[in-house]
């Protein structure tokens, strides 16, 4: 398992991928890179590292600590310390992005990539705006330092696709009540209903990382995966990546049960006219399962309270969609409420007065 830097071939510099013009950039000498330019680059060396012997440049160590990772970054020689689901990353030390291309490779090669489109300055002016309009938030989780923070990372999902036969049997009821007299009477109808019918599910998306936060990835959705990208490294230079630790054989009868609930919830939509229907028996036929490994980009900003509490703010990294978990600031909390408190003491004793 190697640790790269893509290199400018003009200057040395690590290249990173700008969402805005969606070529690769050098932050040193400001060239710019196609994917293809990228690609034939990365091939000359990779086919000069074949000819390297273990302890060169591109050396790299890799041992467990625990549940850590460490390796030796290609630009500096630093020790980079990642977890073991960390596929891309940045040197504390040189500052250049590194990927670890050895955890997206042969059954973790992802089929497919949306690049992200918001670049970081972008995310923080739209964060900025967002956080004005919120109330009582400590200084600290919008601070110049904390914003810094703000990172790009691709996390891991599984995209999935079929199409169903679906088939509903039950009985519906018609009841009709009427008086003539003092007599009451009640009609009863009973109808045998079937439904049957075809249907389609594309790009059903279910995390494929156990350390996610589900609340935090569900808000930022929907993607528009008609932007999906074959997947390639050069996409995770300047960003952060998650490998899956999350396999599509634990997620198909969760994902199976989804799709039956929401077919038989279509076809009780077509039942109208009735004073109830009861379902007696259905049956869903899965035809044509697809499962697509994808890495879709979010950009995440966490903050942590005293204690164990983390808070976040986490933005689409293609479309914008915004969802947050805010901390409150209970002394500006507080002291809104004694303002209050005051206020509305100071009215009663001068109602008092006048009384």
């Amino acid at each position: 398992m190697s640790a790269i830097t893509y290199k400018c071939p003009n200057c040395d510099g690590g290249l990173v991928f700008d969402p805005e013009s969606g070529t690769y950039a050098c932050e040193y000498c400001l060239s710019k890179f196609t994917q293809e330019e990228l690609m034939a680059e990365s091939q000359s060396a990779e086919a000069e590292q074949s000819e390297k012997t273990v302890g060169e440049e591109w050396a790299e160590t890799e041992k467990s600590q625990e549940s850590a990772v460490v390796y030796h970054c290609p630009s500096c020689g630093a020790e980079i310390m990642t977890d073991e689901t960390t596929a891309a990353t940045f040197c504390f030390y040189c500052h250049n992005p590194v990927v670890l291309s050895g955890r997206l490779e042969g059954e973790y090669l992802p089929d497919g990539i949306i690049p992200f489109k918001i670049t970081k300055e972008e995310a923080i002016e739209r964060f900025q705006e967002w956080i004005q309009k919120k109330k009582f938030i400590p200084r600290g989780f919008y601070s110049k330092r904390q914003i810094e923070k703000m990172s790009g990372v691709y996390f891991p999902y599984w995209i999935y696709g079929c199409e169903t036969e679906s088939y509903m049997n039950g009985t519906a009821k018609d009841i009709r009540v009427w008086r003539v007299g003092d007599v009451e009477y009640t009609e009863t109808k009973i109808f045998s209903v079937r439904r049957a019918g075809r249907v389609k599910f594309r790009h059903l998306p279910k995390t494929a990382l156990e350390k996610a936060q589900n609340a935090m990835l569900k808000g930022i959705f929907p993607y528009e995966f008609g932007a999906m990208e074959k997947f390639h490294m050069g996409y995770l230079s300047g960003f952060q990546a998650e490998k899956r630790d999350i396999e599509k054989s634990s997620l198909t009868q969760e994902i199976r049960r989804d799709i039956e609930n929401f077919a038989q919830k279509r076809m009780r939509d077509t039942i109208s006219g009735h004073n109830s229907f009861s379902m007696e028996s259905s049956n869903h036929a899965v035809m044509e399962e697809k499962f697509q490994y994808t890495l879709l980009p979010v950009w995440v900003l966490t903050y942590r309270e005293r204690g164990s509490q983390v808070y976040y703010f986490a933005m689409n990294g293609q479309t914008g969609e915004i969802v947050g978990k805010l901390p409150v600031d209970k002394k500006k909390l507080f002291s809104l409420g004694a303002v209050i408190f005051a206020a509305v003491f100071a009215l009663m004793l001068m109602g008092g007065l006048m009384l």
